[in-house]
């Protein structure tokens, strides 16, 4: 800090106690007056010089100090407490419809059941993007498993992944995924199961009937491969 900048401070504070001392005087207050004529300084005491220029520098110090204070440190709360759009709950058919197909539909992804706008990220997850399979998705699963073709994707009338059968490193990454997104994207709403409908719950029957057959029908055939490998044996 430069002498000048100093002397500056120190002329400004004897200045203001002159003043008050002064105002103190005219308006009939002389305990008042008495007080701050103590605080203008004898510019021919050392003493009081050398105090003077430290209150100065204190004072220029402090200001500077808070003039340059850099950002708040990151913490997760202020990114879920920002100022979001108003926050929906989204079934995974109408998380489907936020697939950012053109630039005028929002791209949302989900994950661990937070839905995410993601709309600034096209190049990523927008058609053709290395992610595009995850748009209007829960993600969940595949980003725990590292795995971003469709297969990994849960029907959108099924059931939202429960992710149970996930291990401790699966679940690990994907808790670091989630962290990701939680501190770049803004977070819209959740990932919630639509309505148990009759149509739906006919549709869910009639596909869990279907999987049971078509495992039934995989069993016999390894019985039979097993019976038919025996008697080659005979």
């Amino acid at each position: 800090m430069s002498h000048a900048t100093i002397a500056s401070a120190t002329a400004s504070v004897a200045e203001a106690a002159s003043t008050v001392a002064a105002e103190a005087t005219r308006q009939g207050a002389p305990v008042v007056s008495q007080f701050f004529r103590s605080l203008t300084p004898d510019l021919t005491s050392p003493v009081q010089l050398v105090l003077l220029a430290l209150a100065g520098y204190f004072t220029v110090r402090s200001t500077l100090a808070s003039r340059s204070k850099g950002p708040e440190k990151f913490a997760m709360a202020n990114v879920q407490e920002a100022a979001v759009p108003t926050k929906r709950d989204f079934t995974p058919q109408e998380l489907a419809e936020c697939d950012g197909h053109d630039e005028g539909t929002p791209l949302h992804i989900a994950v661990r059941r937070v839905v995410y706008d993601v709309s600034k990220a096209r190049g990523f997850y927008g058609p053709g993007g290395p992610y595009a399979n995850f748009a209007g998705r829960d993600a969940s699963r595949g980003l725990a498993l590292g795995a971003f073709d469709t297969s990994i994707l849960t029907d959108l009338d099924d059931p939202i992944d429960t992710l149970e059968d996930l291990d401790k490193a699966e679940n690990e990454a994907l808790d670091e995924w989630a962290t990701f997104f939680a501190g770049k994207y803004v977070p819209v709403g959740r990932l919630v199961e639509a309505p148990m409908t009759p149509e739906r719950m006919a549709a869910a029957e009639k596909k869990a009937a279907a999987k049971e057959a078509a495992e039934k029908k995989e069993a016999a055939a390894e019985v039979e491969v097993a019976a038919t490998e025996s008697k080659k044996d005979v």
